[in-house]
């Protein structure tokens, strides 16, 4: 299986396991015919997945009540890890009052015997889904009718033979301007918890995807030569928890040079990491030697890199970023620093050149500007712009 055909298959993967989307799917398309789908069918299925309320995924549950209900009920963790399944990070979670998944809180629920609203309180996102999701549902469609149409089921396949895919509507990038920047770095140098210290500059510096951060390993630095070699990535996948993945494409697998300043924040950090080794003893899950870890070892969720920034950013009173803003911010900035297209697609794993083009449209047309002007500099006698003035 080639890289994007994996990328391809765990995306959609999730759409056919994860409930939400079958319930969407059902009463939507379940009642039609393959033979008889028309594309009026899809074009309203994609509209009704752009209504508000139509969101499961993003709902969440929260308890202020759980902790008390099982101390009263002498529940242990244990215990409720046994009767429902779950993780015992996500029952602790939940008994914390933290988010967790509906799910979740039913399955909680259940197992005490209980009403879900009486020990949980249900958040429902009401925003649309994006282009982008929209977007993966109709690829999915057409992937499921090309197969049908493959095995002579159906004469055509209705999503790509009648009708243009969904538009993806362009959307500037988000990013730090240089002196945003240099004002997130400055705050990152005295930021007292090292591990959002390590992982914030090494994204700043680096352009790696939220992914290829975590699936560093201490092999991949290369203190001598300062370079970071970017092989694996991680991600979470239902049932399976944090998992390894190939890199999103075979451009996206390569080695980046780093400042010093990377490799010295590296080199305190591994202190820290080392520490945490010892004092965990025959405890320690770090036999992968992830770089960015839970404090036993472990690799850690990818949103810990997002759960991380966002604290970063609120104590700091910094402009709003995600990690892919982060991401966008070095490619602009490596832009306006005169650094090609080409290099950049080597340095940020991009599988084609154009998708840098497209995506970074604001920072050619200053770079551009910024080169005629060097010409001119070079070139204009100061006569004549005298003269002009």
């Amino acid at each position: 299986m080639q890289f994007d055909d994996f990328i391809s298959y765990t995306t959609y993967q999730s759409i056919i396991k994860n409930n939400t989307h079958y319930i969407l799917y059902t009463p939507a398309l379940g009642h039609i015919k393959l033979s008889k789908l028309q594309a009026q069918h899809l074009k309203t299925f994609y509209a009704n997945l752009r209504e508000e309320g139509i969101r499961i995924r993003g709902n969440y549950a929260t308890s202020d009540k759980l902790k008390a209900f099982m101390k009263k009920q002498r529940v242990t963790v244990p215990e409720m890890h046994r009767r429902t399944g779950l993780s015992t990070a996500t029952i602790e979670n939940a008994r914390a009052g933290k988010h967790v998944a509906p799910q979740s809180a039913h399955a909680i629920a259940q197992a005490l015997n209980q009403p879900t609203e009486k020990l949980f309180s249900l958040h429902k996102d009401q925003r649309p889904l994006s282009d982008k999701t929209v977007l993966h549902h109709h690829r999915f469609i057409a992937a499921v009718l090309a197969t049908a149409k493959r095995e002579r089921i159906i004469p055509f396949n209705v999503a790509t033979d009648h009708m243009n895919a969904p538009k993806l509507e362009a959307k500037e990038p988000q990013y730090l301007d240089d002196e945003q920047a240099r004002s997130f770095l400055l705050a990152l140098l005295d930021e007292q918890d090292i591990r959002i210290k390590t992982s914030l500059i090494l994204a700043l510096y680096s352009g790696l995807r939220r992914g290829e951060l975590c699936g560093l390993e201490w092999p991949d630095v290369d203190d001598k030569n300062r370079i970071i070699h970017v092989l694996r990535a991680s991600q979470v996948q239902k049932g399976k928890g944090v998992v390894t993945v190939p890199t999103k494409n075979r451009n996206s697998k390569r080695a980046i040079k780093l400042p010093q300043i990377v490799f010295d924040t590296l080199a305190e950090y591994r202190i820290w990491w080392n520490l945490q080794r010892l004092q965990n003893g025959d405890q320690w899950r770090g036999e992968l030697q992830r770089l960015f870890i839970k404090k036993d070892g472990a690799p850690i969720n990818p949103d810990t890199i997002n759960y991380w920034l966002g604290r970063f950013i609120k104590r700091n009173n910094l402009p709003r970023i995600t990690p892919h803003g982060l991401r966008h911010t070095f490619a602009t900035l490596q832009i306006a620093g005169g650094v090609d297209i080409r290099t950049l697609q080597a340095r940020t794993g991009h599988a084609q050149a154009s998708t840098l083009t497209n995506l970074y449209t604001h920072a050619l047309k200053s770079a551009e500007a910024a080169a005629a002007d060097v010409l001119d500099n070079l070139l204009t006698p100061q006569s004549c712009t005298k003269k002009q003035g």
